[in-house]
């Protein structure tokens, strides 16, 4: 009896330092992460209706949109870079800045040249925010937590892009679309104060790394040189670092970890296309359905809540069970999801796709990001931004194939054979994930 009271409190204790840990998390990681998403959630659906009123077609509009994404594609290696010299903190800074005045630019863009230079400037700085982001939480999050850390930190993109819409609605309405580019701007704004006022993160958190990790019976990191982005907390079966690091640093990190990334970035790419994929798919079964364009949105504002209540409980099932129990069955989830669609010949049919779909997608919120992170703890130790930039280049890169790949198959097919083509490839995707997904974490 004694022993089982002992093992509840151990687990009370336990429960109340990850709570109070992850609380830490919240102003210098997530809260800048939730506005920046916020405000380029508003302008994602603005961009194309500026084109046009622009004097592009629907063809240019639409390249102009996925700008934003190809500029993720481009940022994400000299991101790594730069957040390897300068620090994520600065790095963040600096994206928001130039973010801001992109979305300025956006705003006064006399011709679709300038908007397209606008949009592709905003999607470098958000591949430069988000791998800082990244990579301030692998180094400072013990890898008990990383899992939780991870998805919390997918929960906040998951949470801007649900309220930016709702933001940017009230403004078209009253002063017309061109001034949702200012949210975007206020939402940086707001960043930048953020990031002023709030004490040096990394002094907070690395006095509860030591705590967590003497909790663990493990001993401290060395701190006694001043804290480098490319210093993570690994884990304790990590394999270290070699000496050929230093050279690696010197070669793009697409070349330099080529054999681990064409593996497991290639299947996180797949993972991420699936994603994208589902964005564009969903809505155009919808209408060849003729199902009508208020119920589409509606069915799809309903999916994206099912996604986003979902996001934390991915986190604990990877922390507890370990990363395979989430990464394959999401995407067996959403290839299942992308085969079935083309059975759905009805609007009930037609919903259950599409939750099925949001269920899978929620129940994998920060897989990616916290593979991306095991892999730089173990292989890449003292390069991790580095790495990170080669890994986000593989699976952004995946993202901005889904839509590309659903178009092509429409064109010469028809929708059916897009939905099948990336069923497909999720399925393949599984296997590469059961297949090459590392135990980090004893499982």
């Amino acid at each position: 009896m004694t022993d089982g009271m002992r093992s509840m409190q151990r687990t009370g204790t336990t429960t109340s330092d990850q709570t109070d840990f992850l609380k830490h998390l919240f102003v210098p990681i997530y809260m800048p992460a939730i506005l920046f998403a916020t405000g380029e959630g508003a302008l994602i659906p603005v961009v194309p209706l500026t084109a046009k009123a622009l004097g592009s077609g629907l063809a240019g509009a639409g390249l102009i949109s996925g700008l934003l994404m190809i500029g993720v594609v481009i940022g994400d290696i000299p991101s790594g870079f730069a957040v390897a010299r300068w620090g994520e903190t600065f790095a963040m800074r600096l994206a928001a800045v130039v973010a801001a005045v992109s979305a300025v630019a956006c705003w006064f863009a006399p011709n679709p040249g300038v908007l397209a230079a606008g949009v592709l400037l905003i999607g470098i700085a958000s591949a430069t925010f988000n791998l800082a982001r990244h990579s301030f939480l692998t180094a400072w999050t013990p890898w008990w937590y990383r899992a939780r850390a991870m998805s919390l930190l997918g929960g906040t993109t998951r949470v801007g892009y649900f309220v930016g819409p709702f933001l940017a609605s009230p403004v078209i309405a009253l002063v017309g679309s061109r001034s949702v580019y200012w949210i975007h701007v206020a939402a940086c704004v707001a960043v930048l104060v953020l990031l002023q006022v709030t004490p040096d993160p990394e002094k907070t958190l690395a006095a509860n790394l030591a705590a967590a990790r003497s909790d663990h019976g493990l001993g401290p990191r060395d701190e006694s040189s001043p804290r480098r982005a490319q210093a993570p907390a690994t884990n304790p079966g990590d394999t270290p670092a070699t000496p050929t690091e230093a050279t690696k640093r010197r070669r793009l990190p697409v070349f330099a970890y080529f054999r681990i990334l064409i593996r497991l970035g290639t299947a996180a790419g797949i993972l991420q296309m699936l994603r994208a994929s589902r964005q564009v798919i969903l809505p155009l079964w919808g209408v060849q359905l003729d199902i009508p364009e208020s119920r589409i949105a509606l069915i799809m504002g309903v999916a994206g809540a099912v996604d986003l209540s979902l996001f934390y409980t991915s986190g604990q099932v990877m922390d507890r069970f370990g990363r395979r129990w989430v990464a394959v069955p999401v995407l067996i989830g959403l290839s299942a999801a992308h085969l079935l669609l083309p059975l759905a010949g009805m609007e009930w049919s037609y919903v259950a796709a599409a939750i099925l779909m949001s269920l899978a997608n929620g129940m994998g919120s920060g897989i990616v990001m916290t593979l991306g992170s095991d892999l730089a703890s173990r292989y890449a130790a003292e390069d991790t931004p580095g790495f990170l930039g080669g890994w986000r280049t593989f699976t952004d890169t995946g993202s901005a194939l889904g839509p590309l790949a659903i178009s092509g198959m429409t064109a010469l097919t028809g929708l059916w054979s897009a939905a099948v083509l990336i069923g497909v490839c999720g399925l393949a995707g599984a296997v590469l994930m059961l297949r090459f997904i590392p135990r980090l974490v004893g499982r």
